[in-house]
């Protein structure tokens, strides 16, 4: 085997073992720890969904030509593993603010209209 390649096992290992440890610490704190797939997480539009195509390295921006979203590259493919992590959960995937709800919303009522509504 190759230096190379040796190094390049040995730095998978020394990942698997993080994984292994940041598993066992959530199980321990009570906390869901669930892996996803990363693959193409910098290549998809977080507001739209939209495959964006391959990006050079030194294309640190994001930027979406169908919906014209515009963020770092690191925090879109963030986004993007935050949404596949709630879609594995069951919860869904966040939609854009702009996006318009048909029909009546319950509105989340404030702590003073709450309190208010306890009192009478």
């Amino acid at each position: 085997m190759s230096r190379g390649m040796l190094r390049k096992h040995t730095l998978d290992a020394g990942f698997g073992s993080f994984l292994e440890i940041l598993k066992h610490v959530a199980w321990k704190r009570d906390v869901y720890f669930e892996k996803v797939d990363a693959n193409f997480t910098s290549q998809t539009c977080p507001n739209c969904g939209v495959a964006t195509g391959k990006k050079e390295l030194s294309q640190r921006v994001h930027e979406c030509s169908n919906c014209g979203f515009k963020t770092d590259r690191d925090v879109a493919a963030a986004m993007i593993v935050e949404q596949r992590g709630l879609a594995a959960l069951g919860l869904g995937v966040k939609l854009p603010v702009e996006e318009e709800v048909i029909g009546d919303v319950p509105k989340k009522m404030s702590r003073a209209s709450r309190r208010s509504r306890k009192a009478s």
